[in-house]
């Protein structure tokens, strides 16, 4: 006997299931569990065992009940005593592990996809604004050096300058910056995609999920992932998911602690991550810079009246600077 203990487990409880809805007569759930039955014995590890469980389901599927009950006794009673036991609670905790760890990934989808609604937006408020904004700024920063040059002695006239030059000097920073690393566009499929894929690395690279020898790596990939989708680079979260597809370099840490009370610790531990997660998304959420954004219902509409509005502020500036 080859098939490993966890797997045969696993198969025992299911029969256990199976057993339970004939006894309650729910037809329903014996049906249900007819289908999981077949694609847990679709697995590598139940192929010697292929005939008993077949015998099984095809009685199942005769409604021959007695014969089926026989049956699944007969396999209970002769491969129990080969399972190795499992404390219930630790059982329950490592479920509670995975389902945590499914919130958490899903809580991060939420939050980088929030982030990234931001970073678009204000990458394409510089593209479609920054040149405009930036001739403002240089008006405004000469008209105040006029005044300062004009009022020697004005200390309010100086600092005005002043922070109209800084103020130039930093948007101009940003805009060149902005300039260099435009965003590609992605249609609908694409996007789908991209956050599809994103979606399975997080679950695989998520510092808060990966056992902690591979934490460091898994947090690289992570972030590298989170730059990627930010940008709309397709080509480097594909290259990503495939080397984690393909090599499987990380074992999640609910597949690794079996100890009860590092079960319960992980657990606490998950727990406040989530607390932590939600408090990020409900900041943002609530930040005026999110709901000015979430306010918008057409950027393109909002960003050709928003353009005439600066153009016509830098008409009135230019005015002023030729008087």
């Amino acid at each position: 006997m080859t098939t490993p203990a966890i797997d045969i487990a696993t198969l025992l409880k299911r029969l256990e299931i199976y057993k339970n809805a004939i006894e309650i007569k729910d037809t329903e759930d014996i049906a249900y569990q007819t289908t999981k039955l077949k694609k847990l014995t679709e697995n590598a590890a139940f192929i010697e065992l292929g005939e008993d469980i077949n015998e099984i389901i095809t009685a199942i599927e005769n409604k021959s009940y007695g014969i089926a009950m026989q049956l699944i006794s007969g396999f209970l009673g002769r491969y129990q005593s080969l399972t190795k036991w499992t404390d219930p609670e630790i059982q329950g905790l490592q479920l509670e592990i995975h389902t945590l760890s499914i919130q958490i990934s899903s809580l991060e989808d939420e939050l980088t996809d929030l982030e990234k609604t931001i970073h678009e937006f204000e990458v394409k408020h510089t593209q479609e604004l920054g040149l405009v904004i930036l001739n403002i700024l240089s008006l405004k920063r000469k008209l105040a050096a006029k005044q300062a040059q004009a009022k020697p002695n004005d200390t309010e006239a100086k600092k005005n300058y002043e922070e109209a030059q800084t103020e130039e000097e930093q948007y101009k920073g940003t805009y060149e910056e902005t300039k260099k690393n435009t965003i590609p566009a992605l249609n609908d499929e694409q996007e789908k995609e991209l956050k599809t894929k994103f979606r399975k690395i997080t679950k695989m690279t998520h510092p808060d999920l990966v056992d902690k020898s591979f934490e460091k790596e898994a947090t690289e990939l992570f972030m590298k992932a989170k730059h990627a989708k930010d940008n709309n680079d397709l080509k480097t979260i594909n290259e990503i998911l495939d080397y984690l597809e393909t090599g499987k370099p990380f074992t999640l840490k609910h597949e690794t602690i079996t100890e009860n009370e590092a079960l319960k610790t992980e657990t606490t531990r998950l727990r406040y991550t989530i607390e932590q997660l939600v408090q990020k998304i409900s900041t943002i959420k609530n930040s005026e810079t999110y709901q000015a954004i979430a306010a918008i219902t057409d950027w393109d509409q909002y960003f050709a009246q928003t353009k005439n509005k600066l153009q016509t502020e830098l008409e009135q500036l230019e005015n002023l600077s030729n008087e």
